[in-house]
């Protein structure tokens, strides 16, 4: 997983409201670079965090149903697969932020 953009002060805070988001790719200076790379990397960590719980609550699954095991792996899986995603545009943002 590609983790370029590391702020430990990215938070939930940092998610910005999709016409601010609009706004800020349509005018993309500097400044807005870095807030979109701290909305993404935000956005990543939120993802990172619902895929370890996801992959938790499987091995929970584990005892009782192994149907949902497989299905909450199935969304981890997909969670983690977004998070990097979204870690690569954070890192392109920060790059042209620079």
């Amino acid at each position: 997983m590609s983790s370029h953009v590391t702020s430990t002060h990215v938070t939930s805070d940092h998610i910005l409201p999709n016409e601010e988001l609009t706004t800020l790719v349509a005018s993309a200076r500097s400044e807005d670079h870095r807030k979109l790379a701290n909305h993404y990397a935000a956005h990543a960590s939120d993802h990172e965090t619902d895929a370890r719980d996801h992959e938790a609550l499987a091995k929970q699954y584990e005892k009782t149903s192994p149907q949902l095991a497989g299905e909450a792996r199935h969304y981890a899986a997909h969670s983690m697969e977004a998070a990097e995603a979204l870690r690569s545009l954070a890192n392109i943002h920060k790059q042209l932020a620079n």
